[in-house]
């Protein structure tokens, strides 16, 4: 045997189609299930192109309402953050003024505050 020789096709099937004449050595079922199956795929891949395009054109509509939400969000954020800050910038004030006028006192509540720390942490299972 000549090892220069082309290698041996399979046979073909004694059923020829347009198709099967234009892949020649592929039996005619054998090209006929393939290209059923690859257009079966190509349903499936249209179908999903259409899913994505979809979700993609909803992304698009809710991006900017949602965009808007978050912005007021935010800045709502930042006006309790501003006011909470105000808030406790007074009440250090108010401390720093009852500790000058009436020291006895606020030693006094004082304690009573960090007995109650001190309460609620033997309360506080280990």
């Amino acid at each position: 045997m000549d090892s220069t020789a082309a290698p041996q096709r399979p046979s073909v099937s004694s059923a020829t189609t347009p198709l099967s004449v234009a892949v020649p050595g592929l039996p005619a079922l054998d090209l006929s299930k393939t290209l059923d199956l690859q257009k079966q795929q190509l349903e499936i891949y249209r179908e999903l192109l259409e899913a994505l395009a979809a979700s993609e054109h909803e992304s698009a509509t809710t991006f900017p309402e949602l965009s808007k939400s978050l912005v007021n969000h935010i800045g709502t954020l930042h006006k309790l953050k501003e006011d909470l800050q105000d808030i406790f910038t007074r009440i250090r004030a108010l401390k720093t003024h009852f500790r000058g006028q009436y020291p006895e006192i606020y030693d006094y509540v004082q304690s009573l505050h960090v007995d109650e720390l001190e309460d609620e942490d033997e309360g506080a299972p280990a």
